[in-house]
């Protein structure tokens, strides 16, 4: 059967050289998220320019560490076997799109993973500019309380689940720290006596954290916690203000610094969530020399920027352009390199299921009880009307109700976002269903900097561009 090159190999465009002096150029396989460092000619190939001859592959793993073996033989053959078996060479009438998106639908359908976002509060001590919720001080009551026990207990004593995971979102999920207590606590003994594993995330502002909720957060099996921090103290107690006056840069950051020295909680995540838009975009450098002064270049911290987008309300004079964005975050990676933080340049393994919204074993319990889809759906006042029922009324062995983006693979695959031809579909899954119900469309910066985030991990790599 006659080959061609992979539509999911994205090849970089420049050259970089190994100590050794080995010439090559970053090839990112983007339906099994592997780079491979490849000769000039076989990059070419790959690439579609014309031919210069026949070159050797080595993959290189995520993240930074030494080439691996697995040299290629010149002879074509050979050659040709081992980029059909790095799937970097298909069948010229192979349809990947279409085993992309039936792959990721039999994720949706078939995962193992039950997955719960529960909001313990309707309220945030945070009053963020370009926030979309409203936000009330509504906690999740006895009744609904106990139908989320009852749910959870269900799915882990169904048989029909290896793992079940809970992330507490809000609102400000630390406000209702007592529910959130609480509900780990029969959490945490529902998997047990199922005899299945169970690991839990806060998604938080991080103004409440302490060294006493940290220790409580992790006996509760909590392995993660996400804050956002929107630049040095200056920029983020401006653009993050607490409703209650002051800031809380200082603070978080201190708290998250003194964590990491902590033996007692040896093990737990931080992720350091930076929201980009107009008022901190130049303020990579400054931002990551403030974390590093901080004490957060350390291994067990994740530093990210991302986007400021719409959750339905009007973020036009926030919001950077997407090709802006993509500019934008590669400045903020090399930054956090250039002062020891650790960010992730490649996704490490491809998107099975791109949300909580596109499977029905996942759902989002409100802190009214009202059960949801989709995670910017809650509190939202331009997705009222959109809770699929209250969970006190659902019966506990059932799934949630049928949501609006359950059908998103099907969408996916008629074409009515562009995501069926994009190279980094593996990658993104589509990134974000709602967004393009409401013709907002989420690309990923990735999309546009992704040649871009290749010379980077060429360079992380030991190679020196040529």
């Amino acid at each position: 059967m006659p080959s061609r090159p992979s539509r999911y190999a994205i090849v970089s465009d420049s050259e970089f050289r190994h100590p050794s002096g080995r010439v090559v150029r970053p090839v990112l396989h983007a339906a099994t998220a592997r780079v491979f460092l490849a000769d000039p000619q076989l990059a070419g190939r790959l690439a579609g320019e014309p031919p210069a001859g026949l070159g050797g592959l080595a993959e290189r793993d995520k993240p930074a560490g030494p080439v691996a073996g697995n040299e290629v033989s010149p002879e074509a053959d050979s050659q040709d076997s081992v980029l059909r078996a790095a799937g970097l060479l298909v069948d010229e009438d192979a349809d990947e799109s279409a085993a992309i998106i039936a792959a990721s639908r039999a994720a949706a359908r078939d995962v193992r993973t039950r997955a719960f976002v529960v909001m313990p509060s309707a309220y945030c001590n945070m009053g963020c500019g370009y926030c979309g919720q409203r936000h009330e001080r509504i906690t999740v009551g006895g009744t609904h309380r106990e139908a989320i026990a009852a749910r959870f207990d269900r799915a882990a004593r169904s048989g029909r689940y290896d793992a079940l995971t809970v992330r507490w979102f809000g609102g400000e999920p630390l406000m209702a720290f007592a529910v959130l207590r609480d509900l780990s606590e029969r959490f945490i003994a529902s998997a047990a006596d199922a005899g299945v594993r169970y690991a839990a995330k806060v998604v938080t502002n991080g103004a409440l954290l302490d060294a006493r909720k940290l220790h409580a957060l992790h006996r509760a099996r909590v392995s993660t916690m996400e804050i956002t921090l929107d630049g040095p103290a200056q920029v983020h107690d401006v653009s993050r203000p607490l409703k209650g006056g002051g800031g809380s840069f200082d603070r978080i950051t201190a708290v998250v610094a003194a964590a990491l020295r902590d033996p007692g909680l040896d093990g737990l995540q931080f992720v350091v969530r930076t929201n980009v838009g107009v008022h901190n975009a130049g303020l990579a450098e400054t931002f990551s020399a403030a974390l590093a002064e901080a004490g957060l270049a350390h291994d067990r911290v994740h530093c990210y920027p991302a986007p400021v987008h719409s959750w339905g309300n009007d973020v036009t004079d926030v919001a950077l352009a997407r090709r802006e964005m993509a500019a934008t975050e590669m400045a903020w990676l090399r930054a956090y390199r250039r002062h020891g933080l650790r960010s992730a340049l490649l996704p490490a393994a491809p998107i099975d299921v791109v949300c909580v919204a596109a499977t029905r074993h996942s759902e989002v319990v409100a802190p009214d009880g009202q059960l949801f889809s989709c995670t910017e759906q809650p509190l939202v006042p331009s997705a009222a009307g959109s809770g699929l029922g209250g969970i006190a009324e659902l019966g506990v062995a059932d799934l949630r109700p049928a949501g609006a983006f359950d059908d998103w693979y099907d969408t996916v695959e008629a074409g009515q976002t562009p995501c069926r031809s994009c190279a980094i579909l593996p990658l993104c899954g589509g990134a974000c269903p709602k967004l393009w119900r409401e013709d907002r469309p989420p690309c990923p910066p990735m999309r546009d900097n992704v040649r871009e985030r290749l010379d980077l991990y060429a360079l992380d790599a030991g190679y020196t561009r040529v």
